[in-house]
């Protein structure tokens, strides 16, 4: 006899044989058990998942005469017909070659007569999304009011591509990706019965190059059996396969834990004279990131698609990376995937990329930065003007967490002196020793906070109770940034009070000079009524 590979030789016959598909199983079984059975179905997913396999067992299960319970007996005419492709009355077509009008109106005329010998005369189109526009506008009429005889079975990988019109005429079915663990129990399961001795790190895997089809791994495991005979080993598989040993990607951890650069760089050299794929390479790198921030994040190895001891080791090796610093990895493998891609030298930007995780320093937590800076231990000692911040190549650096009296006492403070009612005062400067740290919080405003300690010779004018400092000087300086120069404003305004002063009493001179005795007082320069009303000064005559 001849050889029958592993995907056809233990193809479902039954619901049950059916794996990891329970959701849609269990829902034709019970519209098979309570006569529910729609004219129109879509069975949507990935390939090698199943979907053509259950659309022949409900088909089986429709006509055979012997069915229980739903599950066909596949011992009877019609179900070894059926599984064997020559029962004139169910009918797979496939899409991607007639996807014509034509072969849908040959489908339009035939779906009227009425199956030959069985209950159900079935269409089963495999890869319908290849049919052309035309031929869905065809085939809707049909698929909306077809004769009771006839049910329309499509099975598709891309349902997006299927027009809504076509969509809402049928039952959906969405089939999932398989999981690893299910593939590596059906593999297991075909070993036992062929009599094969295999490694669960083998079947591991063969099942993760199968991406989550059962047709892809079946195959995949013809072939290493097909190397290594009876024998099923890891090593047997990384040869076949070509594919980066686990141990690879943990070398690089260990790598970075270390930091050690010349082993990146010799770890780098034994990728490439292998004959890996960068790309591939990286795309392992990806995943083994990904498993380590599980276990990092989690606390748990369930959501890692791996063997039990290699689930342990991704626990412990986590506990050496903060979620930061695995971000960071998988952000770096992310962009060198991309610059790979396009790169004219695919090994160059390959080794800067190990390098740059390397020498990656680790993340901190802002939080834990606050905290120990809330400690004290961290937050450098106040220092005055002159003197040398650590580490500071020039000597004339102060440091940026100098207090801020320290600012305020490099420059004098103006002071003036409102307006008294009956007699002049004099503005005055006071020099900066005399001035005190304007650090204050809100209140009452006094004398002893204006900018430059303004005193009062008179009787000014009183101040009102609920007047405070920032009302009438703006925020305390004390409460800005210590590396901003809070005298600056004050600086600012003194210039401009200067000037204005010097202009104000240089006009008032010249008019005073060319007025005569006899006329009467010139009206006061606008500048000079400007300082007036607004800072309360007082021009003094000359003499």
């Amino acid at each position: 006899m001849s050889f029958l590979v592993t995907a056809r030789k233990y193809r479902p016959s039954t619901f049950q044989e059916v794996v990891a598909q329970g959701h849609v199983v269990n829902t034709l079984l019970n519209s098979i058990r309570l006569g529910r059975i729609a004219h129109a179905y879509l069975f949507s997913g990935p390939r090698g998942v199943g979907k053509t396999t259950t659309a022949r067992i409900f088909a089986k299960a429709l006509n055979c005469p012997n069915a229980k319970e739903g599950e066909p007996c596949n011992t009877c005419d019609t179900c070894v017909e059926i599984s064997q492709g020559r029962c004139i009355d169910i009918i797979e077509i496939d899409g991607a070659s007639n996807n014509g009008v034509e072969q849908v109106r040959t489908i339009r005329d035939s779906v009227r007569y009425m199956p030959s010998r069985e209950k159900y005369k079935m269409y089963i189109i495999d890869e319908v999304h290849m049919l052309s526009k035309g031929a869905f506008n065809a085939l809707l009429k049909t698929l909306e009011e077809p004769p009771a005889h006839a049910i329309f079975i499509f099975a598709t990988t891309e349902p997006h591509r299927l027009p809504p019109t076509v969509i809402s005429r049928c039952q959906r079915y969405d089939f999932r990706r398989i999981a690893l663990e299910d593939i590596v129990g059906q593999l297991k399961h075909i070993c036992l019965l062929e009599g094969i001795e295999a490694e669960d790190t083998a079947l591991f895997a063969i099942a993760r190059k199968g991406d989550g089809s059962m047709r892809d791994s079946e195959s995949i495991f013809d072939q290493v059996v097909a190397f290594s005979g009876n024998q099923l080993t890891y090593e047997s598989v990384r040869h076949v396969l070509h594919v980066v040993d686990q141990e690879t990607f943990f070398q690089l951890t260990d790598l970075i834990i270390t930091n050690n650069s010349s082993g990146g760089f010799a770890l780098a050299e034994e990728i490439v004279m292998s004959g890996y794929d960068i790309q591939d390479f990286l795309t392992g790198i990806e995943e083994h990131y990904r498993n380590l921030l599980v276990a990092r994040a989690t606390g748990d190895t369930r959501l890692i698609e791996a063997p039990e001891d290699v689930r342990e080791r991704y626990s412990r090796v986590a506990e050496q990376f903060s979620e930061g610093d695995l971000l960071r990895l998988l952000k770096i493998t992310a962009q060198t995937m991309q610059a790979v891609k396009f790169s004219p030298q695919p090994r160059l930007k390959f080794e800067v990329a190990l390098i740059d995780m390397i020498k990656m320093d680790s993340t901190i937590e802002i939080s834990t930065l606050l905290s120990n800076m809330g400690q004290g231990g961290s937050i450098p000692p106040s220092r005055s003007p002159g003197e040398k911040h650590p580490g500071s190549t020039s000597a004339g650096r102060s440091s940026q967490h100098s207090a801020p009296t320290a600012a305020a006492a490099a420059t004098s403070a103006v002071a003036v002196t409102p307006k008294a009612a009956s007699t002049g005062e004099q503005m005055e400067t006071t020099s900066p020793e005399a001035v005190p740290s304007p650090v204050r919080s809100s209140g009452p405003f006094s004398d002893a906070d204006a900018p430059g300690n303004v005193t009062r010779k008179t009787n000014g004018r009183t101040v009102d109770a609920g007047e405070t400092w920032e009302t009438r000087f703006g925020p305390p300086t004390g409460m800005r940034s210590a590396v901003t120069d809070v005298t600056e404003p004050l600086r600012e305004a003194e210039e401009r009070f200067r000037q204005a002063l010097t202009s104000a009493s240089l006009s008032a001179a010249g008019s005073h000079r060319a007025q005569p005795a006899s006329s009467q007082p010139l009206p006061t320069h606008p500048i000079v009524q400007l300082l007036i009303d607004k800072l309360d000064a007082v021009v003094l005559p000359k003499h």
